[in-house]
């Protein structure tokens, strides 16, 4: 997670939660640049191509243990990412029954489950959670294989244990802004590890019958050295790119925007300008997480985040009224295929505190899903 955009009480929020979850189950830069180079394979979104009443969604929407479950989902608001949709690469629903159980939760309740992959194994000297989940991306041979193996596991478990349900994958979370291997920069290196991971998964994934378009790879970050995630994966492996040697290409992408509504460089309008950036996969983009913290709520944890999402309940609640408003714009132009917010109930980031009641950012999210389904 990054410092300046809201990310730090997260990093704590997921990993705790993935400790908690796993040891129970298991043991359990600059801006890219605007120009638009020619796309061998990819065509444009036609107005409402992808266009559903059902697109957006929660982080927790079925594990935050705060009101009836179907609270959010009977409005539309039916993506459900994290609690038990979150593992470690090799995980499955026959080897950890919390995973399992998590998916019929979620689905029952009439929900879409984005189930994000951890690597389990990193660098020597990396931080790690608890668990022993690797808070550094893999930089052997080795580890990069045992991601590469153990996320099509997992994969293909969950597709097979559900056949014909809705169900997204995300490779790692936030990935260029975890630590480095010991001894080295961030930035570009995140990236060349990061393509290098890809250009192994994205064919085993082909291989075991597993259609890209289902896995949504990390397409925001502004790295430390002021380089660009975007461009330096393409540079670090050109084979991302569409064409006959394409080791790919990436067909879907996931975003975090936190920041102002307005702002073009952290916020939901900087979707268009990182869309630019993408030589494919640009018309199958989920925003999986997207936020505003209320100060004026008790244990708000927002004293951890940046102050450009950080404001009283009547300013949290225009900023995601806001944002929502953008983003169908952007769902309605058929690109935009879903928009998760963070999240159910945690804090001031919460749409629902822990006796049920709305906040006022869980009254904006609901008036708004009720007004705006097709």
């Amino acid at each position: 997670m990054k410092s300046g955009r809201a990310r730090g009480v997260r990093r704590a929020t997921i990993v705790g939660a993935l400790a908690s979850f796993l040891c129970a189950g298991c043991g359990t830069g600059s801006q890219p640049t605007q120009s638009t180079p020619t796309r061998a394979t990819t065509t444009r979104a036609t107005p409402g191509a992808s266009r559903s009443a059902h697109w957006l969604g929660l982080n927790y929407n079925s594990g935050a243990g705060t009101g009836k479950l179907t609270a959010f989902s009977r409005f539309g608001i039916v993506y459900d990412r994290l609690g038990h949709l979150a593992v470690n690469a090799g995980q499955t629903v026959e080897s950890l029954p919390e995973l399992a159980q998590g998916l019929r939760t979620s689905i029952t309740a009439g929900m879409v489950p984005d189930v994000l992959v951890s690597p389990v194994q990193g660098p020597v000297g990396c931080t790690s959670d608890p668990n022993g989940s690797t808070l550094c991306l893999p930089d052997s041979p080795t580890a990069i294989d045992g991601f590469v193996r153990g996320f099509v596991r997992t994969v293909v478990s969950i597709r097979r244990a559900f056949p014909g349900r809705r169900v997204m994958f995300e490779p790692m979370n936030e990935p260029w802004n975890w630590p480095p291997p010991p001894g080295t920069r961030s930035g570009f290196r995140a990236a060349q590890l990061y393509a290098g991971m890809l250009a192994r998964l994205l064919p085993a994934l082909k291989a075991a019958g597993v259609p890209l378009s289902v896995v949504y790879v990390p397409a925001t970050g502004k790295l430390a050295d002021s380089t660009s995630w975007l461009p330096d994966l393409y540079t670090a492996e050109p084979c991302l790119k569409p064409g006959p040697r394409s080791c790919g290409p990436i067909e879907g992408w996931n975003l975090h925007p936190y920041g102002p509504p307005a702002s073009t460089t952290s916020g939901i309008a900087e979707l268009p300008v990182l869309r630019r950036a993408m030589r494919s996969g640009e018309d199958n983009i989920v925003v999986s997480e997207v936020g505003f913290c209320d100060t004026g709520v008790q244990n708000s944890l927002c004293d951890l985040n940046t102050p450009t999402v950080d404001g009283s309940s009547g300013q949290t609640a225009r900023w995601l009224t806001e944002t929502l408003q953008a983003a169908r714009r952007m769902h309605d132009a058929g690109w935009l295929r879903a928009l998760i917010i963070w999240e159910r109930s945690g804090g001031g980031w919460s749409m629902q505190l822990p006796d049920g009641a709305l906040t006022a950012q869980g009254r904006a999210l609901i008036r708004f899903a009720r007004t705006s389904a097709h």
